[in-house]
């Protein structure tokens, strides 16, 4: 199971599977999945623009190992494409960058949920 994130013409970023756009009308779960690759789009986009270096290029690839014996995500590869001319010297900065997302620093030490049902009647 793969995800692309890339940026638009404006710089926004955006969440692909199989050439489509991935939204919330489409699969809340992908978007869930998604938000690790895109965070860390973020944090890249930044690292490129303070340096003066065009990050339309970029590209990244969110590979996710899927267990379908247990319908989880086992392990999540993030796949940086980086344009050719790209600084050497900048390569393991970038990857430091992307360890910095927080969607992924939550997934990596997820929160416990806490369900609370209540049988109050809601206030309109």
């Amino acid at each position: 199971m793969e995800i692309q994130i890339k940026f638009d013409k404006n710089g926004s970023i955006v969440p692909f599977m199989n050439g489509n756009e991935i939204t919330m009308n489409e699969s809340p779960f992908l978007i869930f999945l998604a938000t690790a690759g895109m965070c860390s789009a973020v944090f890249v986009r930044s690292f490129m623009q303070q340096r003066g270096l065009p990050f339309q290029e970029v590209g990244i690839t969110q590979k996710m190992n899927y267990d379908r014996t247990t319908n989880m995500v086992g392990d999540i590869d993030m796949v940086v494409d980086l344009p050719s001319n790209f600084p050497e010297k900048y390569v393991s900065a970038i990857k430091n960058v992307i360890a910095q997302c927080p969607v992924k620093r939550h997934l990596a030490a997820p929160p416990t949920f806490n369900v609370i049902a209540n049988l109050s009647p809601v206030m309109e």
